[in-house]
């Protein structure tokens, strides 16, 4: 076998590109931009940040005057919506609950005072029959009656007042606050078509901004320039896809010193706190107060209704001694009285004088 020598082949070099050398050449990473775009997501969604640099360093807003206008106009307290909805604690469930609440305690208060209202009225019902009875045999028939009708009358009448004042609180509240809900309506339904047009506008300018970037940039020649355009347009926070989480779940975007294009999450806020802040609304008419005085005033105790007997039957023997026709008429009219009264203890009767 004859040997032979081997040729000596020139091969060209493999040059691998560094990252020094890729980041020199000015290619955005797609990946990057998509990254930056979760990022910002993330800050919009979980961010706990109120200062004017949180809202800014997210994109849209872009100075203290539009985080003026959010805070004041769509409720902003914090960059993330979990953190806004913890520190707002849900405020149409909250004021439906302190609604139901002053509601349920009125209606409360004007049960128990209806039924102590009637417990003392039974109670005292057969002291004030046996009043009227001694008034009635001494000659006392008005003020018999009047006893009667301060036992049974006066009770029922406290308490259908009292009834009254707990419908009449309840029916006063629900037209306060239904007055209130139909008046922020139209400015609910108003923000909502306006925002709608603005956001509509804004991510249209958005779309046509980073096509019109892309198309300078394949006019010009420029790889890197459309390359760039077309990745963080469609890709990156400050495209395409941060338009839309600024008019989603962030802020909404600044077009002006003091106009900001609100975000369905703005919305959605100042929705919330209209609907909550029509809720609070009250009427004129005052809850029951707890049972205390009323039922004092309304129910009078056995006491109190002999020692009225007492007087009604010293006024009417009185009256009889006066309009006697002579020493005899007056003698014996005074005589009645007063051995009726000992009799039946209740002209000075010691039990009420203790009592009382």
């Amino acid at each position: 076998m004859t040997p032979v020598t081997p040729a000596n082949l020139a091969l060209p070099d493999l040059r691998i590109s560094s990252v020094t050398d890729i980041a020199i050449a000015g290619f955005d990473s797609p990946l990057s931009e998509l990254i930056g775009t979760l990022n910002s997501l993330n800050q919009w969604v979980l961010s706990a940040d109120n200062t004017t640099a949180g809202y800014t360093a997210l994109g849209g807003i872009l100075d203290a005057g539009g985080v003026a206008v959010i805070k004041a106009g769509y409720g902003f307290n914090a960059v993330g919506l979990l953190p806004q909805v913890i520190n707002d604690h849900l405020p149409i469930i909250s004021q439906l609950g302190y609604n139901g609440s002053a509601s349920l305690e009125s209606t409360a208060n004007a049960a128990t005072t209806i039924a102590l209202i009637a417990s003392e009225a039974l109670w005292n019902l057969p002291g004030a029959f046996v009043t009227a009875t001694q008034q009635a045999l001494s000659g006392d028939i008005a003020g018999a009656i009047t006893t009667l009708q301060t036992a049974i009358v006066t009770p029922f009448v406290a308490a259908g007042q009292t009834a009254l004042a707990a419908g009449n609180y309840m029916l006063d509240n629900a037209v306060a606050r239904g007055t209130a809900l139909l008046s922020a309506v139209p400015t609910l339904v108003n923000l909502v078509v306006q925002s709608s047009i603005g956001q509509a506008t804004v991510l249209g300018t958005a779309f046509s901004t980073v096509i019109q970037n892309v198309i300078a940039g394949v006019a010009a020649g420029n790889a890197v320039q459309a390359w760039n355009a077309a990745v963080d347009g469609f890709l990156g926070p400050n495209g395409i896809p941060g338009t839309m989480l600024n008019l989603t779940v962030g802020a909404g975007v600044q077009t002006g010193p003091a106009t900001v294009v609100p975000s369905i999450r703005g919305e959605i806020q100042a929705a919330v706190k209209g609907i909550a802040n029509a809720l609070s609304q009250t009427g004129s008419a005052p809850p029951v107060p707890p049972p205390s005085a009323a039922v004092q005033s309304a129910s009078p105790s056995s006491s109190a209704l002999r020692a009225a007997a007492v007087q009604d039957s010293s006024a009417a023997g009185a009256s009889n001694g006066n309009s006697g026709g002579g020493n005899a008429g007056g003698s014996h009219a005074k005589s009645a009285s007063t051995n009726t009264g000992s009799n039946h203890g209740v002209a000075g009767s010691k039990r009420a004088a203790g009592k009382s």
